[in-house]
């Protein structure tokens, strides 16, 4: 992804990964207008066509709430999703705090 200016939609990291799924579920273009319906204006259209397209994903829009999620997750015993969410967090934000100590060194 191009590192352009950063972008925080008023939409919170869970509204985005609802709609970053129902997107990546869509088979069909009607799929994709039911997607539109459901999210578009909760997520705002901007953000939402950020995650259509691939250019931004809810970890680099929303990375301090994705971070936050991997905290809970980790403590839940989930860290494999975890540490997922990490990765795609210092994809776009190498240097955040958080998701950096939080990932294994590669």
């Amino acid at each position: 992804m191009s590192r352009e200016k950063s972008y925080a939609p008023v939409a919170s990291y869970e509204q985005l990964k609802q709609a970053e799924a129902a997107i990546n579920g869509a088979a069909t273009v009607a799929d994709i207008r039911e997607a539109t319906r459901q999210h578009g204006a909760k997520v705002g259209y901007k953000a939402f066509c950020y995650l259509l397209t691939g250019k931004m994903t809810p970890e680099a829009m929303k990375p301090d709430e994705a971070a936050a999620t991997a905290v809970a997750l980790e403590e839940s015993g989930k860290a494999d999703e975890a540490q997922a969410i990490y990765r795609r967090i210092l994809a776009e934000h190498p240097d955040h705090p958080l998701a950096k100590q939080a990932a294994p060194s590669t």
